[in-house]
């Protein structure tokens, strides 16, 4: 359930602030992908579900904790959880470059 909300809000964001409206998909697509799912998961501090299987990866358990906190939301308020998944992904989307950061050697 988790990521429906988050595509919904993707597409409520892109719909905002995207002129060129054939643009619009690929940017969802990617809002939208498990790598974003996963770095806006490790910037909210969010753990891996304990009963997530590990042969996923790292990013992939990462990206499936925050849908299911997504979700989670969903299901007790749904309007608190599609405002919520729209201001990460806004932020996200504002803020790429403190999310790529690599570390220094």
């Amino acid at each position: 359930m988790g990521d429906r909300v988050l595509r919904l809000a993707a597409v409520e964001l892109c719909n905002e602030i995207i002129d060129n409206r054939y643009k619009a998909p690929e940017i969802i697509d990617y809002l939208c992908s498990n790598r974003v799912f996963g770095l806006i998961a490790r910037m909210k501090k969010l753990q891996a579900h304990k009963d997530d299987p590990e042969v996923k990866g790292k990013s992939r358990q990462l990206a499936n904790a925050y849908e299911y906190s997504i979700g989670k939301l969903y299901y007790e308020d749904k309007v608190k959880a599609i405002a919520t998944a729209r201001e990460d992904l806004a932020h996200f989307y504002e803020n790429q470059d403190q999310y790529y950061v690599k570390k220094e050697a």
